[in-house]
């Protein structure tokens, strides 16, 4: 199975550097731009189905991907960002100086602490190995890209590596890149990461 993984475009949330995980917002004209270049980058390449969250960042980035070809659209919500509730668009300067409940706790333990109104790391684990469990029902000489989210990759490619889902960290997707992931007899090969097609 060929994985082709891919971060949505920039958004304003990006830019402002605020906590976004389920607000839906848009791409900016850069965001748009680093799609289509994305969608440059894979036009050669066969795609069996384009998979994306419901959030508008994902599908406007796999919508781009998806022009010119015949290929199938797939919304997967498991793939959604982790949720921060009531941190959602706010800066962590702000939660930090005005003190926002829960928020120390979190940076001293992000795994285990509890974000108002929000997903735990628990959970968002096991949404997110949920939603590989249904990739890995689909045939194995697939050939799928995804687009999601930062968190949501990141984490996917540590538990595809059988790594620890702390080490989610080591993985930062770009945007604007493209991520290739080889899947065989139950092992996972890296053959590009963050790659922005530009020598």
């Amino acid at each position: 199975m060929k994985l082709y993984l891919v971060r949505h475009g920039q958004t304003e949330a990006n830019v402002e550097g605020v906590f976004c995980g389920s607000s839906d917002v848009g791409l900016t004209a850069l965001g748009i731009s680093q799609a289509q270049h994305v969608a440059r980058q894979l036009a050669c390449v066969p795609l069996d189905v384009i998979i994306h969250t419901d959030l508008t960042r994902s599908l406007t980035t796999a919508q781009t991907i998806a022009t010119g070809r015949n290929t199938a659209l797939q919304v997967q919500p498991l793939l959604r960002e982790m949720c921060f509730g009531e941190w959602e668009l706010r800066h962590h300067d702000e939660l930090q100086t005005s003190g926002a409940a829960g928020y120390d706790s979190w940076c001293k333990d992000w795994q285990a602490a509890q974000v108002p109104q929000g997903e735990t790391f628990v959970a968002f684990t096991q949404r997110i190995r949920q939603a590989m469990r249904q990739l890995y029902l689909m045939p194995p000489e697939s050939r799928l890209s995804i687009v999601a989210h930062q968190g949501s990759l990141s984490l996917m490619l540590a538990m595809m590596l059988k790594l620890a889902p702390a080490d989610m960290w080591r993985f930062p997707f770009k945007q604007g890149c493209v991520s290739e992931i080889e899947l065989t007899n139950g092992s996972c090969v890296i053959q590009r990461l963050n790659d922005s097609g530009i020598l």
